[in-house]
């Protein structure tokens, strides 16, 4: 298989880790996404990955393994995953390399957290019992990445399950800058009408600013225009009034998909 240039964004990111992963706040408007090392590697490879954290892709903060709920990577057949159980620390690796070759997508679903704006700052815990109250959430985040092993491409329109879910409906191995991805996004399992973002490594340095903002039809049919290579992330938020407001005012979700274009 033909060599990717090694990804700079993997660097850097590593080397900023000493001035943001300790100074990382995790306030609601932070959010996770998952950084794959390589988006295209060779059969008989690990698959090697970190959590970026914050506001700025792809450099920000990085998120603890211990914050997720599960991670599971699906292989290029049905039926074909991994349940990834070790998931301290920062950087991760599959449990076994990756021997099939064709499209796979790597799953993260960080555990659902209460946070509470309060004049003395933020909690992580409901409103119930609490002074000075500002605001108030139960917030979820669902993260998905592509990666390729060798050069065959294929389906990565897996469907994983979550709350909230943005489906490539084609491989980033195939698009080049100019193409359209087009993406399906579900909420609890059928076609969301919604808003969303999308943007990619270098394009700015400041919070919250992106390169790309669509909408999905009533199908939950969109497409984002490729503007460059490198790393790419797509964000999608959703909320809806909590079930019990005497516990928090919001229920919020947020689903990320990273990918590379070469």
């Amino acid at each position: 298989m033909k060599k990717n240039r090694k990804n700079h964004i993997w660097m850097v990111a590593f080397a900023a880790l000493a001035l943001s992963f300790f100074t990382c706040t995790p306030v609601q408007a932070h959010f996770p996404w998952l950084i794959i090392e390589n988006g295209a590697i060779d059969a008989n490879r690990p698959l090697k990955w970190v959590i970026g954290f914050g506001h700025r892709f792809p450099l920000s903060g990085f998120m603890n393994g211990e914050d997720l709920k599960d991670t599971v990577i699906f292989g290029p057949n049905t039926g074909d995953k991994t349940v990834v159980t070790a998931l301290s620390g920062i950087q991760f690796t599959s449990p076994s390399p990756l021997t099939k070759e064709g499209g796979y997508v790597l799953a993260a679903e960080r555990q659902a957290s209460f946070f509470t704006k309060t004049t003395e700052g933020y909690k992580r815990q409901p409103k119930k019992g609490l002074k000075n109250v500002l605001s108030s959430g139960y917030y979820h985040s669902y993260m998905k990445a592509v990666a390729n092993v060798g050069e065959v491409g294929g389906k990565v329109d897996t469907v994983v399950g979550h709350d909230l879910e943005i489906i490539p409906l084609a491989n980033p191995l195939t698009l080049r800058p100019g193409d359209y991805l087009p993406i399906k996004v579900l909420l609890r399992g059928k076609p969301f009408k919604t808003e969303f973002l999308a943007t990619y490594g270098g394009f700015s340095t400041e919070n919250g600013v992106y390169a790309y903002a669509a909408s999905t039809d009533k199908q939950g049919m969109g497409k984002i225009r490729i503007l460059a290579p490198g790393a790419w992330l797509i964000k999608v938020n959703y909320k809806e009034a909590y079930k019990d407001p005497e516990m928090c005012d919001v229920e919020s979700f947020l689903a990320t998909c990273t990918f590379e274009i070469q």
